[in-house]
Order: C-alpha cells, then structure tokens, then sequence
C-alpha cells in the first residue's frame, strides 16, 4: 500500500528542521522574514534543550537556524512559546518548561515560570527581561500562586501587548485549567493585569485581535469537564470572542472534532480569518482549515492544508499571510512518508485553491 501527501492544489512544500519537535510558532517580522520558534529537541521535552529561531528569508521556501532564544540552566528545558511582536516591532518571547529529574533527567518536575526574551535585530540576538510571575490574589479562583504556560501569538493593542497563558495551581491530572491573558504596557518585558478567557476546562490558546475591534481566541479544551468525559468527548478546540478588549469573554462555538487541536488563528489582508489546527483523527491525521467572513460567526467546511502523516504525533500549526497572498503554515510531526522522524513541514499555499464549502 502507497502513501501519499494530501495538499492544496498547487502548494509547495518543505520539510525542515530535522529532529526537532517544533511545535512551531510563526512570526511575520517587520523586514519580511518569517520567524519560526520551535523546540530544540526530537521528545516532547524529556531532555535539556531550548526554543531555537529559524528564519526564511525567501516567503517559507527555505529556512535556517538563527538563534537559540534561551539559554535554559540544568538540568531544566525550555520548550513552550509564546511569541510575537510588541508595539516597537521587536521580537518578544514568553518560554517555559519544566525541571528535569533522574539520572537520565527524562523524568519531570515542577513547572518554570515562563522567561520573557526580547531581541531588537531580528533574532540575530536576545536579551532575558525578566520572569513572569503573577501573584495568587491577581487571579480570580486561584488559592495559590497559578503555575502558568504561554500559548500562541503576542498580540498588539495600541501601546500594550497581550499574550495567553494556561494554568492551575498545581499540575496535577485532576485539577481544572483556565486560559488567562496577561497584558504588558512596557513592550512585553512584564505581564500581569490579567483576566479569564475560559475556566476549568482550558489550556493551549492562541489570540487575535481582529480590525474589526473584536478580540478571539481559539482554545484547547482540557477534557476535564464532567460532561465532555460522558459524551466521549475528547480534546478539540472552542472559539471564544470579546467585545471589550478582553477583559470577559463569551463561549461562540466548537469549531473543531474531538482529537483536533490545538489551534491558530489569522487575520487575512481582506479582513477574513483563517483557524487551522491539527487533526490527530486516524486516516485523518494532518492540519486542517477553516475560514470565517463574518469576524468568526459563521466558518466554512473544514479543509485539508496537509493530509497523510502517520502518526498521531502532529500539529501545533501555526500560518501567516507573506506579500503575494500566499499563507504559509508550519506544522510538526514525528511520522511522516517523507520523513519518519521528528521534523518541521511547512506549506505555502493559496486560499483560492480550496474548497470553502
């Protein structure tokens, strides 16, 4: 039996970033780079490693290593990011991980407060700014200090910048997650003001602040919630919006299937948005599409961007939209026909090859 990779019409696409688990995090930057922070390392953070910034200079046709964005002490790792631009146009980066355990330090500890990296050229270097580490009584419903991880894009608002993180307070299995954004007046070097997005039953977010004025986010649930276990319903992703710059939010809609998560968001230059989000469906294992015209309302039916990967192991797209229209969206895998290891694939493709039925 043959494999073969499912696009749309007319894409190109790249494999790259051998042996890394990328979980990768795509940033437009001013000079027309696309930024791409991934995780270091072929595990899902079970060894040392850091997030390292590859760049594609020519519209995500090629890509290279630039930069490792932190520099994590032993024996922790650095994995999860949050990234994006702040208001001066610099890169900012929110990173956690955990502390590592055993004599091989494959075993996992406590959860790091998330480091916050700033680089002024691009990438080419970073400087740590500081810890994020809201106070207990700064979160409603949290008895402790909240154990916080940073998901998706950094956000701008006028003169502040937004960014969402997942937490609890202790990480155990059992306890309830809620999705929070924090906020920063001084170019994402500190975070606090916060405010819930979804409680209980949330962690991985990505935001978007729409032309529109209205404010998204596309949430990962927990599956956690008492009626989601009944229903069999595993993870997927859950749109919310807010008419107030996110101080609350309202529930709008699933937009995904069980095992279909987590997601991204994008505003395209006509004003549409793009959802993409990874599909870990047996047969139906790659990334999938969805696009709204009316501020997320209503959504098309769902679309392959990359089908065919063989493992479950997949996801965590991330797009944006280069000069010429075309959207470029990276993704990660461990299976794949063209590469049965650990990589980035990224796919530039057009909208208008798909069908938006």
């Amino acid at each position: 039996m043959g494999y073969h990779i499912e696009l749309p019409e007319g894409a190109y696409h790249v494999v790259t970033a051998l042996e890394h688990c990328a979980w990768p995090n795509l940033t437009l930057m001013p000079n027309g780079e696309i930024g791409a922070g991934i995780y270091s390392h072929p595990s899902h953070g079970w060894h040392e490693g850091d997030p390292e910034l590859w760049v594609s200079s020519d519209g995500g046709f090629t890509w290279a290593c630039r930069s490792e964005v932190t520099q994590h002490e032993p024996p922790t790792v650095r994995m999860n990011v949050a990234a994006g631009l702040n208001p001066q146009g610099h890169l900012v980066a929110l990173v956690s991980g955990w502390s590592l355990q055993g004599e091989e330090r494959s075993g996992r500890g406590v959860v790091l407060r998330p480091w916050v990296s700033i680089s002024t050229d691009n990438g080419h270097t970073w400087e740590h700014a500081s810890e994020v580490a809201p106070k207990q009584e700064e979160i409603e419903g949290f008895e402790e200090a909240p154990v916080l991880i940073p998901f998706g894009d950094v956000c701008v608002n006028g003169d502040e910048c937004v960014v969402s993180c997942y937490g609890s307070a202790s990480w155990q299995q059992d306890v309830a997650r809620h999705s929070i954004l924090l906020r920063s007046s001084d170019g994402g070097r500190t975070w606090g003001d916060p405010s819930i997005i979804g409680a209980g039953n949330y962690n991985e977010t990505d935001l978007l602040i729409h032309s529109s004025g209205r404010w998204l986010a596309l949430a990962r649930t927990a599956g956690i919630v008492s009626r989601d276990v009944e229903r069999g319903h595993g993870a997927n992703v859950r749109l919310f919006a807010s008419e107030d710059e996110g101080r609350t939010w309202e529930f709008m809609l699933d937009l995904s299937q069980p095992s279909q998560h987590p997601g991204h968001l994008l505003e395209l230059s006509d004003g549409r948005i793009l959802a993409c989000y990874g599909s870990r469906i047996p047969r139906f294992r790659g990334v999938m599409g969805r696009i709204s015209d009316d501020v997320g309302e209503t959504w098309s039916a769902p679309f392959v961007i990359v089908g065919g990967l063989l493992e479950g192991d997949c996801g965590y797209p991330s797009s944006v939209q280069v000069e010429d229209g075309s959207i470029v969206t990276a993704y990660y895998t461990n299976a794949a026909p063209w590469h049965q290891r650990y990589h980035m694939g990224v796919v530039r493709w057009s909208l208008d090859a798909v069908p938006l039925g």
